[in-house]
Parts: C-alpha cells; structure tokens; sequence
C-alpha cells in the first residue's frame, strides 16, 4: 500500500510538471485595435490621377482578427468596401504580425472601383480560392502608446498606414 501511495503521488507531480510546461509555452494573448486611414492615388492616362481616401480597422482579439477596408471619394462618399477575417499570430521578435485570412465580404456601391481596392480584391480572391486562405503581415514600423499613434506596413501591397491605437 506504501509503495501505491508513492507511485500516485509521482504520477500526479508529473502530470502537473507537464500541465505547467504546456501552459507557459502558449502564446500570450494578442489584443490589436487599430483605426488606420490613407490618401490613394490613381495615376491615370494623360497625366491624371484620381484621389480617394481609405478607412482601415484592424480589430485582433486572441487568435481572430479582421480587416475592414473602406473606400470613399473625396467629398466623403461611400465607394465600397472589403472585409477579411481570419487569424492572428506575433511574431517571436514582437514587430510584426503573421496573419492568414480564411475568408472576406466585398461590396462596390458606386460604379468606381478604386485601385487598392481592386487588387485588394484580386490578390485575396487569388489566394483564397487558390490556397483556401490569403497571407498578410502587418509590421509595426513606430509606435507611441502615450500619443496613441502607430505607423504600419501591410504586405501584401507594401502600404504605410497612419493609425490611431484604440484602447
């Protein structure tokens, strides 16, 4: 009976040795709540470019995250709109975020189609359909929480957004 007593209470020491190890190691919690903007130019034929302006919102809580893009004239009106969903990981280094996008809603509401938009739209639909899920990093380029701004690189596209770091 001594010897059972002992046998237990080693078995039990190692299983919460391994249930401690296995909850150190996972990854901390990613909370990410971005409001990001951009003036996009279309350079045109003849030497004209249209302007348009870019909302994007990044909202990461744990593992989920989406991306809402969205497009409007300079007058303020709406042209459309692409939102992608998917998940979120830190990079070890911590600057960077890996994302894998697994699914996306797109709406055009004016017959103007912006072109960040439309390779917006391309790209993901490429990879979507091709690899069932589409690849982004966002890279934290400056950051200061006390001012509460972030500048941001998005791949694919290499595009620096200014962002406002919500709480």
């Amino acid at each position: 009976m001594n010897k059972a007593w002992i046998w237990l209470v080693l078995v039990l020491a190692v299983v919460l040795a391994v249930v401690r190890l296995s909850i150190g190691q996972q990854q901390p919690e990613t909370q990410l709540l971005l409001n990001c903007s951009s003036e996009l130019y279309d350079h045109q034929q003849g030497g004209n470019s249209r302007q348009y302006f870019m909302l994007m919102d990044v909202q990461a809580q744990n593992h989920n995250v989406v991306l809402n893009y969205r497009y409007f004239s300079t007058d303020g009106q709406p042209l459309g709109s692409v939102k992608l969903g998917g998940t979120i990981k830190r990079r070890p280094a911590g600057a960077a975020y890996d994302i894998s996008i697994t699914h996306k809603d797109e709406q055009l509401l004016q017959d103007v189609k912006p072109s960040h938009m439309d390779y917006l739209s391309y790209i993901s639909n490429l990879n979507l359909t091709n690899k069932a899920s589409h690849p982004m990093v966002i890279e934290m380029l400056d950051t200061d929480e006390q001012q509460h701004y972030a500048v941001i690189r998005s791949q694919p596209g290499n595009a620096v957004y200014g962002c406002r770091l919500q709480d």
